[in-house]
């Protein structure tokens, strides 16, 4: 809660210029707004009436930049959102965003005075909100034991289980990982760090599971406690939080995940995370949907662990390139790949195709005659199929550096 010197300058202020004045964390939550000044949007007034703003409206805000604001701007109106426009004045402490300082500004009308008086007010209100952070800061201290339990140092995953058993927090036998991820986040990396500590902090009171988790850059690692009888399975809960980080988001990033297998002890949530992060790799390549799970990542996850200056075409099995050689339309490697994905059913691979299965006997001879391979011999079988999957990773890992720098 504000003190009574910081809700003294925002009363103040409104006062001052008849106009609405709230002053939001930097995760655009309430924290103290003005009496009414008869110009409050829908937006304004559920945000109070609610203690807090709906997810697609915080997210269209912090998508403005608004966290890395120095000085006072405009958020746009929104007619979809049912918001007007409103003047924003980061406060800042040493270079740190504290609170977001709003004043409503429907017309535009604010006078470059008006504009000095809300700046200097939002400066003065920096002092007091300092104390704020602290607390904040302080209730963040689980994030460094939850990374300290999953970390590399022996040591260190020891103190943090003693710290978190003391305060009956420790994972129980049976816990599983999971790692939330928003990929490439680059300059939307602070947006995308709240965005993530909000989903985190939004399941439903009646949730009888019980998790630890810790955010750490554009990154969450969830410890979630075997599910309770009739309570939904992680994977659910995971997608909630993917899905609101989606809403926060407002369209500047995505966000994938990734869940790890259950470990017989909590020391072990080690390997539990590094599995939740491979399967998040997947789900960032779109091999596999946006939460997805080490059990259902069959070669996918030994591939991923490989460097990909070490997982390259040049590395893939020669019966690959002998197929590939043979097949510059790609109709044979799309037939090979459905017959062996089917485990050489030829009917199920035909009807995969849309094809009759004279046709698709018709192309695995083709096969043979081009390039020798018989795709009856079980080391053939494993050497495409384990090829084309790998195909498959440097074609995603190539596709996602050609987005990240424009040119797909």
């Amino acid at each position: 809660m504000l003190g009574d010197a910081a809700t003294t300058l925002i009363d103040r202020l409104a006062d001052e210029l008849s106009r609405s004045v709230v002053i939001d964390d930097p995760a655009v939550q309430v924290l103290y707004a003005s009496a009414h000044y008869g110009d409050a949007d829908e937006t304004r007034v559920a945000a109070v009436l609610n203690r807090g703003a709906e997810p697609r409206i915080r997210g269209y805000v912090l998508s403005q930049g608004v966290l890395t604001w120095t000085r006072a701007g405009i958020i746009p109106a929104s007619e979809e959102l049912g918001m007007h426009a409103r003047v924003c004045v980061p406060v800042r402490w040493e270079g740190r965003l504290l609170a977001l300082l709003m004043v409503m500004d429907a017309d535009g009308s604010l006078t470059t005075g008006e504009l000095g008086r809300i700046t200097e007010v939002a400066d003065r209100l920096a002092l007091p909100l300092l104390d704020l952070a602290r607390t904040a800061d302080a209730a963040h201290e689980d994030d460094r034991r939850v990374l300290d339990l999953v970390g590399d140092d022996p040591a260190a995953r020891s103190r943090a289980a003693a710290a978190l058993a003391a305060t009956g927090r420790a994972p129980r036998p049976g816990a599983v990982a999971a790692v939330v991820a928003v990929p490439g986040a680059g300059e939307d990396g602070e947006h995308a760090r709240i965005a993530l500590r909000t989903a985190l902090s939004g399941r439903r009171p009646d949730d009888p599971c019980g998790w630890l988790t810790a955010v750490t850059g554009s990154t969450a690692v969830l410890l979630a406690d075997p599910p309770a009888a009739g309570a939904e399975d992680l994977p659910g809960r995971v997608h909630r939080v993917v899905d609101r980080v989606a809403e926060l988001a407002h369209g500047r990033f995505r966000c994938v995940a990734g869940i790890g297998g259950s470990v017989a002890a909590p020391e072990l949530l080690t390997g539990s995370v590094a599995q939740a992060r491979t399967a998040c790799a997947a789900a960032e390549l779109g091999l596999r949907p946006p939460v997805a799970r080490w059990s259902e990542l069959g070669a996918l996850g030994p591939l991923l662990a490989v460097p990909p200056d070490h997982l390259t075409e040049e590395t893939l099995p020669a019966e690959v390139h002998r197929l590939r050689a043979a097949d510059p339309d790609g109709r044979l490697v799309a037939t090979v790949r459905a017959y062996l994905d089917e485990a050489g059913n030829g009917p199920a691979a035909a009807a995969r195709l849309h094809i009759h299965r004279t046709s698709l006997y018709y192309r695995l001879d083709r096969v043979a005659r081009l390039t020798g391979l018989d795709v009856s011999d079980g080391a053939t079988r494993l050497a495409l199929h384990l090829g084309l999957t790998a195909l498959d990773v440097i074609g995603a890992r190539a596709h996602l550096r050609q987005s990240e720098h424009g040119t797909a």
